[in-house]
């Protein structure tokens, strides 16, 4: 079946649908890694309200327990964070990652699965991110 639609509009609301009732952890973020758009199991799973996402990193919304560590006289682990290299845009597309992340000021272990997709709206890049959450599956 192929869908037609009449007005742009129409098919921004059936995309919209879809990705809030989607049962994964959908987000939407910018080239500065800044959250801007996502969904109720993204806030369910990061267990944050709307207002801690919006324009924050995906780290700092998860409290990961490595964010802002130092490696080296040089240089952090955020530089060489797999999920920072997942979000800039870079071959990496999908990534299996097994970290400890404070949620609700509580230290847990997550196994999450990535998928990273590439969007273009109005000229901008943006990283449009399927979360798995795979911690109850192990």
């Amino acid at each position: 079946m192929k869908l037609e639609f009449q007005r742009i509009e129409e098919a921004n609301d059936l995309v919209n649908q879809l990705i809030e009732h989607h049962p994964q952890a959908i987000f939407l973020t910018d080239q500065n890694f800044k959250v801007k758009y996502f969904n109720d199991a993204f806030r369910k799973l990061s267990e944050s309200d709307k207002g801690d996402v919006l324009e924050h990193e995906f780290c700092e919304i998860f409290g990961c327990t490595q964010r802002g560590k130092k490696i080296d006289a040089k240089d952090s682990f955020c530089a060489r964070c797999r999920i920072r290299e997942l979000l800039s845009g870079s071959n990496l597309s999908e990534l299996e990652l097994v970290r400890d992340f404070y949620i609700n000021n509580r230290m847990e272990t997550k196994h999450l699965h990535f998928d990273a997709h590439r969007v273009v709206m109005q000229g901008l890049k943006y990283r449009l991110v399927v979360v798995d959450d795979r911690t109850q599956k192990r």
